[in-house]
């Protein structure tokens, strides 16, 4: 009678308990620096957090400050955050704007570029620096 009672709990613990989900403390979060061709601005990226969807996938949250004003552009990307090519997609904050952004991370560091996307139509906006 005994046994059947561990079995039933450790069953019931097994259906409350999550399984394989991803937490916050899975969040790897880096800092780095932006240039904005238009204008030749240049920024820092006070934080940029990439929590695991999968593998080799990410949903991906930039914190800056562009032009006096506090900023947080979410979306996902794909890659490797640690050495070869990493590459995603981003949208501000009402979802009005879509960029991109591509490079490789090589010895730990990520440099790459950033892009506006409108429909079919893509132009360059600057490059980016990644640091963990």
């Amino acid at each position: 009678m005994r046994r059947l009672s561990w079995l039933g709990l450790a069953f019931a613990l097994l259906l409350v308990l999550p399984a394989g989900s991803s937490s916050a403390d899975d969040a790897i979060t880096m800092t780095g620096e932006y240039y904005w061709e238009e204008g030749h601005n240049e920024g820092v990226l006070k934080k940029v957090i990439f929590e695991p969807t999968g593998e080799s996938t990410w949903d991906v949250a930039f914190y800056f400050s562009f032009r006096g004003r506090d900023h947080i552009y979410r979306g996902t990307a794909e890659g490797s955050l640690t050495q070869g090519a990493l590459a995603g997609k981003v949208r501000n904050e009402n979802e009005e704007r879509s960029f991109t952004f591509k490079g490789e991370f090589k010895d730990g560091t990520f440099e790459g570029e950033h892009s506006e996307v409108d429909g079919s139509s893509s132009w360059s906006t600057g490059t980016m620096v990644l640091n963990p």
